[in-house]
Formats: C-alpha cells, sequence, structure tokens
C-alpha cells in the first residue's frame, strides 16, 4: 500500500484581489496568474477580484493604499519603489510607489521564488516546477530611468519580446530610434548585409 503525496499547492486555493484600479495593475495580476499557474500546474483555478478591503490573498496595489511609507521617493510617479511581503501561504501584499513598480513588485515575487527571464521571447524563460514560498522584499531602484533601446536588423515580434522583457528586469524605459523603426525593419526583412542575397 502506497500513499501518494500531494503537491502543496494542490491543497491551497491561490486568490489575487486588486486594490487599485489602474491597468497596469490588471496586467500585474494576469502576469502573477499566468506565472503561478507554470509554476504550479496542479493547483487549480487561481482567482482574480477587485476587492479594496482584501485582508488575505495575494493583494495587488499601490504602497499609498496600503498605508505603507513612500517618503524615500522624491516622485512616486517617477522613483519606482517595490514591496513584497508574502507569506508561505499566498497572503501578503506585492505594491509599488506608482503602477508600474506593482508590475515590477510581482516580477520581483516570482524572481524571488526561481523564475528567470534570460532573454526576449519566451524561450528566455525559466520557470521552475515548485510551491512558492514567503518573500519579504524592498527596495527604491537606484537609478530613476532603466532601460535598453533598439539597434540594428530587426524583425517585429522581436522588438515586441523586447519591450515585454524590459519590466520583467526591473527596467522602465524602452528606447526607440524613430517613431517607426523600419529602417531596421528593412534590413531584416529584406536581408540588407547579407551576403547570400547578392
Amino acid at each position: 500500500f502506497c500513499k501518494k503525496v500531494l503537491p502543496a499547492s494542490q491543497n491551497k486555493m491561490y486568490q489575487i484581489f486588486k486594490i487599485t484600479s489602474n491597468p497596469t495593475v490588471d496586467f500585474a495580476a494576469e502576469e502573477l496568474k499566468k506565472y503561478m499557474r507554470m509554476m504550479m500546474p496542479e493547483c487549480g483555478e487561481i482567482f482574480i477580484t477587485r476587492e479594496a478591503g482584501a485582508k488575505k490573498g495575494l493583494r495587488l496595489g499601490l504602497m499609498q493604499d496600503f498605508g505603507l511609507d513612500v517618503s524615500e521617493a522624491e516622485d512616486v510617479e517617477l522613483d519606482d519603489i517595490v514591496h513584497v511581503d508574502v507569506d508561505g501561504d499566498g497572503n501578503g501584499v506585492l505594491a509599488g510607489s506608482n503602477p508600474r513598480s506593482v508590475l515590477f513588485a510581482v516580477y520581483r515575487y516570482l524572481q524571488e521564488n526561481g523564475c528567470r527571464w534570460l532573454f526576449p521571447g519566451v524561450d528566455g524563460e525559466y520557470i521552475p516546477m515548485q510551491d512558492v514560498h514567503a518573500v519579504q522584499y524592498h527596495k527604491m531602484a537606484d537609478c530613476r530611468y532603466r532601460g535598453q533601446c533598439n539597434e540594428g536588423a530587426e524583425f517585429q515580434p522581436n522588438m515586441l519580446d523586447a519591450i515585454e522583457f524590459t519590466p520583467k528586469l526591473g527596467m522602465n524605459v524602452f528606447m526607440m530610434e524613430f517613431r517607426i523603426p523600419a529602417v531596421y525593419y528593412r534590413k531584416y526583412y529584406n536581408h540588407q548585409y547579407n551576403d547570400m542575397n547578392r
């Protein structure tokens, strides 16, 4: 007689509560759900609800909405403070000084749980299959502007992957050369500088 031991995540029901009403917080909640389902495929459905007064579950919102101190920032819209305080049962706060920082808090929580984004696109993701654990993290970004710029021959899905990759590393800027980078697109799609094309 052998008893099958179920993963701890099978015995839990995870809930995500959006405390702050904002499109970026909505996206952060969807990203959290997506990656938690990848990490714990047997955990069942993860429900996302907007509930300003939620006291349990994973609560996403602005630090100000949780009564957390943001005085270290000169400007809460420009300075990114990330605050994560989640216990091992999936209850706690993922917050930021602005909606963008809430998204950074989600990615930091996932990173502290073993997720890695090595390069743009799904092939650059490493998502471990494991239960999430407690994370306590608080930090204001050392630099106000952190980012990258597109260069070289590129195709549109490649550039969109790079934009999506940027906040996963805590960067808040993606610069495009030219309003529409048609020059770079032409280099890629026309195989410019490709000796085999001559």
